[in-house]
């Protein structure tokens, strides 16, 4: 497919910078006792700190406000006079909490919220009356992102985000609770900039949430300027090249749909990272080939990406790992977690999945079903006098560390998260998450609903390719069939050796045995 278009500036190298996901982002939210920062005060402030998806830290305190708080207030958060009466003013905190938020304006903490411009005003106020000067951080706000990001929700409320994301708190309106779930849906958000639009920097994505939000229906200029007619770009996976003015290939990239894929290049739209938005500048006309198999799109695109080098592709491409639950069923007690990696290290893994959401997702609901140990300890040494933990009270932990639950008896919860995890019975995980679905449909909950069942396809794939995933472990020989989507009649076979991919075929339903 060919096109012509005026290249609007000179052609400049684009150097790679940091990944999101290994940015640490502040995620802070405060209850108080009235909507006025000047006269109002805290009561409680709630801090985490989240990188790729993972809480990696956090702070909580109640404070005295100094002053009454309303019952109406006590009665949304719970907080009572009594809780706070004897608890340290803002003035007594103030250091502990800039030692854990950073009080450098010139370092790289990024603060974030949901509406954080309430939370932020009430810092920045207090830190004001205790003689400290204002943070000047750069913020992200969960819900400005909602408003570009989750249109079709009718509500950008924490709460209406929590239902549709199918985030569980113990409590609302306390700091705590709504801080780690607003550091949920930032990471959500996150993996859609960068996996949906490649964004890649902290700044594309700052500058996104401050966008207009445009009408996003109408053809694009640009598509017509290139004179691509998206009705002939089909509905199929494939890759596509993109060529400049001199007629070389400065870019090329894979998709599930080319017709999704390159339309969301070239309609308008505010979306686009800053690299994204130079590369289309220098787009001059474009072509695809379709492939039979999402597989073969990813191996195609590598392929030629090796074989032309395309200087885009190298500033662009941010090539991040898909997460994978570990069980390191080799340990006496072992504990359930997210891992980017596979070893040969004897443990059971459960992946790839396509979102660390649904992994965080589904780890959560093992440690709210199963009694597996939550401890930091990586090798449990149990003490008959150990003292129990918070877990244990509500019925979370076995709780190993004493010997009231025995190794044997431990193993035995290991094996029934295992089937939790890989059993499509009763019991498994696809049908808890299909009897959630059916819930929230029949709750008419639709948003909810619609992104349980992305969950549940994500596990489903998932339990397909488990017994290759641990066999990939120890083997780097193996067979990958898909289904050929261009001729619904035949397979795409890829033989894998040495972990790469050897030859392809494809072959038709009567010789596929």
């Amino acid at each position: 497919m060919k096109a012509k278009s005026k290249i609007l500036q000179s052609e400049a190298v684009i150097e790679p910078v940091r990944s999101l996901h290994e940015t640490v982002f502040t995620v802070f939210d405060v209850e108080t006792t009235g909507l006025s920062a000047v006269n109002n005060r805290m009561t409680e402030i709630g801090i985490v700190k989240v990188r790729g998806g993972e809480i990696i830290d956090e702070y909580e305190t109640l404070m005295n406000p100094g002053e009454f708080i309303p019952p109406y207030i006590t009665q949304m958060t719970g907080i009572t006079n009594e809780m706070v009466h004897k608890k340290p003013s803002f003035d007594e905190l103030a250091p502990k909490i800039l030692d854990f938020i950073g009080n450098n304006n010139t370092d790289t903490t990024i603060l974030g919220g949901h509406n954080v411009r309430f939370d932020y005003g009430f810092l920045n106020e207090s830190l004001l009356r205790a003689g400290y000067n204002k943070l000047d951080h750069p913020s992200l706000c969960t819900a400005r992102l909602a408003r570009r990001l989750s249109r079709s929700l009718p509500s950008k409320s924490l709460d209406s985000l929590k239902r549709h994301f199918g985030i569980y708190t113990k409590r609302k309106h306390r700091a705590i609770d709504d801080a780690r779930a607003t550091a949920q849906i930032l990471s959500i958000f996150i993996e859609q900039l960068v996996n949906d639009l490649e964004f890649e920097t902290v700044e594309d994505v700052i500058g996104f949430q401050f966008r207009k939000i445009y009408d996003n229906s109408k053809t694009s200029q640009r598509f017509k300027k290139l004179k691509i007619d998206l009705k002939e770009v089909p509905q199929k996976p494939g890759i596509y090249f993109m060529f400049n003015k001199n007629d070389e290939i400065i870019y090329i990239g894979k998709a599930k749909s080319l017709k999704e894929r390159l339309g969301s290049y070239f309609y308008h739209n505010t979306s686009h990272s800053t690299k994204v938005k130079k590369l289309v500048r220098f787009v001059h006309r474009v072509e695809w080939e379709t492939t039979g198999s999402e597989l073969s799109a990813l191996l195609a695109e590598s392929r030629m990406i090796k074989s032309h080098k395309p200087r885009f592709n190298s500033a662009i491409k941010s090539y991040r790992k898909f997460p994978f639950i570990k069980i390191d069923v080799n340990r006496a007690f072992p504990k359930v977690h997210k891992v980017y990696e596979i070893l040969p290290d004897g443990a059971k893994y459960y992946g790839p999945f396509a979102s660390s959401f649904t992994v965080n997702n589904l780890i959560e609901r093992i440690n709210r079903l199963y009694k597996l140990r939550k401890c930091d300890d990586i090798n449990l040494r149990p003490v008959k006098n150990h003292s129990t933990c918070m877990y244990f009270e509500i019925g979370q932990c076995g709780a190993p560390c004493n010997f009231t639950t025995t190794a044997p008896e431990y193993h035995r919860e290991v094996k029934r998260v295992d089937k939790f995890l890989l059993s499509d019975s009763e019991e498994g995980a696809v049908r808890f998450l299909e009897r959630e679905m059916e819930i929230a449909a029949s709750e008419m909950n639709f948003e909810h609903a619609s992104h349980l069942r992305d969950n549940i396809n994500d596990l489903k794939k998932v339990m397909l390719n488990i017994e290759l995933t641990n066999s990939i472990v120890e083997l780097q020989n193996y067979i990958i069939k898909c289904k050929n989507t261009n001729d619904e009649n035949s397979y795409e076979i890829f033989l894998m050796v040495n972990g790469k991919a050897a030859k392809t075929f494809t072959i038709d339903e009567e010789s596929k045995s």
